[in-house]
């Protein structure tokens, strides 16, 4: 059965159905009255809902609800807005489908693109969610610069850099909440490598290969998952 996305909390009884996922349900779907579908809140609430109004709106009356738990590891990703837009929107997309928690645009000294549109990424990790039947919904967090995300972050982290020969291993991570930090097409500036030296922030190599920055942050939120299993 096919997943839809609306705001809603564990004691509402009946749930309106946003305008965009209500034509989806009645036009695409041809769901009517008594039909039956299943919502998530992006929280990790999901309700089996039956329709009990139809209109630019859609009402639906819960029939049943589960909570989901969280994957057990929690992946931030820290990564510069690219130059192309649609590349930068692919890697949301795909890191929402990995399972990701929350994505930080970071300006770094390289970064040839300094803003985002926070609203069109919004909409990309909704339907993300929908379609590949997930139950959280990844937070996009505002664009920092690279300096005071990690002078106030206190994650773990871990940085994808080319210089050195540290490749990714359990045993670099302590618990289960990890932060990855991904550089513009142009990489970390030696200053930034240096603050995270400081930092006692982990560098590690994705191997001999020069990979975009959208598919760097991809493989290593893969390999992260891996580790895990």
């Amino acid at each position: 059965m096919d997943l839809f996305y609306s705001k809603f909390n564990a004691t509402n009884k009946l749930i309106t159905i946003n305008e965009i996922d209500s034509k989806h349900i009645t036009r695409s779907f041809r769901k009517n009255i008594g039909d039956l579908i299943r919502i998530t809140n992006g929280e990790g609430l999901l309700c089996e809902a039956q329709i009990v109004e139809k209109g630019k709106n859609i009402k639906v009356k819960v029939i049943s609800r589960i909570i989901h738990e969280p994957d057990k590891l929690s992946i931030h990703v820290a990564i510069s807005p690219l130059k192309n837009i649609s590349r930068f929107e692919w890697f949301v997309e795909k890191a929402t489908e990995l399972g990701i928690s929350q994505i930080t645009p970071v300006i770094s000294r390289y970064s040839e693109k300094k803003k985002i549109n926070k609203d069109r990424l919004e909409r990309i990790i909704t339907s993300s969610i929908k379609q590949s039947n997930q139950f959280f919904l990844p937070k996009i967090n505002p664009v920092t610069t690279f300096s005071s995300f990690i002078l106030n972050n206190d994650e773990e982290k871990i940085m994808a850099n080319l210089r050195t020969e540290n490749k990714l291993k359990k045993e670099l991570f302590k618990n289960n909440s990890m932060c990855i930090l991904i550089g513009p097409e142009g990489g970390f500036s030696d200053e930034e490598i240096n603050l995270a030296k400081e930092k006692k922030i982990k560098e590690i190599t994705l191997g001999n290969n020069r990979l975009r920055s959208e598919t760097a942050a991809i493989y290593l939120i893969s390999a992260l998952k891996t580790l895990t299993i």
